[in-house]
């Protein structure tokens, strides 16, 4: 399933790098990721475009993005809202909370906390998905963590040292497709036995899956790639 964002942004750069981690949240397709650098183009985009989230700065050119959120509240629209912005006081911060933004991003982010503001924003949708009534486990889901949100349960075997699987598992997760034991051995400066050590744990718990592929010549090709139906266990083994 993919969902529609528009990105409320007037400087470039950042928007940029916005819908770059947009495009790195490997278990979900967003499309089409629409920027726009003020509220009045954003209203002309919403009325020809429908769209599943907004991602909203507040301190636009031509007014606030807490503003636009409290008028489209008005208008019964209750489209999924991620803040992000530069704006850290209290009364900006309550008055987006106020009209039920999914998450509140204060600018610097990581990575990380972007990609923790898209999975609950995506669990919403998944808990919401064909329920006219939810019950109150399905709640519970959404604003206490306590199925989706868990971190993974793991006993580290001999030879595994929890820093270097987190330096590991956060490497894997800045790659866009499927990776080779030479392309992570090179990115984390890592010998190429010790990289596969690691890659087997992972396949063995089945976080990542493997294909082989026998060329014609020379040595057969081992691809990896991100169990999706187990990224967010994956997610949460990084530090």
């Amino acid at each position: 399933m993919s969902y529609s964002v528009l990105i409320i942004e007037d400087d470039p750069m950042v928007a940029d790098i916005i819908s770059q981690f947009l495009n790195r949240v490997t278990t979900t397709l967003f499309e089409p990721i629409i920027i726009v650098g003020c509220l009045e183009d954003a209203k002309l985009q919403m009325t020809m475009t429908t769209i599943d989230l907004l991602l909203v700065d507040v301190y636009l050119p031509d007014g606030k993005g807490t503003d636009f959120l409290t008028e489209l509240r008005k208008k019964h629209n209750s489209v999924a809202t991620i803040m992000i912005t530069a704006a850290d006081d209290r009364e900006t911060v309550r008055q987006a909370m106020t009209n039920g933004v999914v998450d509140y991003l204060i600018k610097p982010f990581q990575m990380k906390r972007f990609n923790q503001a898209i999975q609950k924003f995506i669990m919403l949708e998944k808990i919401a998905l064909g329920k006219e009534k939810l019950s109150q486990q399905d709640i519970n889901e959404y604003f206490q963590g306590e199925s989706q949100l868990k971190n993974l349960d793991m006993k580290l075997p001999k030879g595994i040292s929890d820093a270097t699987l987190k330096l590991i598992i956060t490497t894997i997760s800045t790659f866009s497709e499927s990776f080779s034991n030479h392309m992570l051995s090179q990115s984390v400066a890592l010998s190429r036995v010790t990289t596969k050590k690691y890659l087997d744990y992972l396949v063995e718990n089945d976080l990542l899956k493997v294909k082989t592929t026998y060329l014609e010549v020379g040595r057969p090709l081992t691809q990896y790639t991100v169990n999706h139906l187990k990224s967010d266990k994956l997610q949460h083994l990084m530090p």
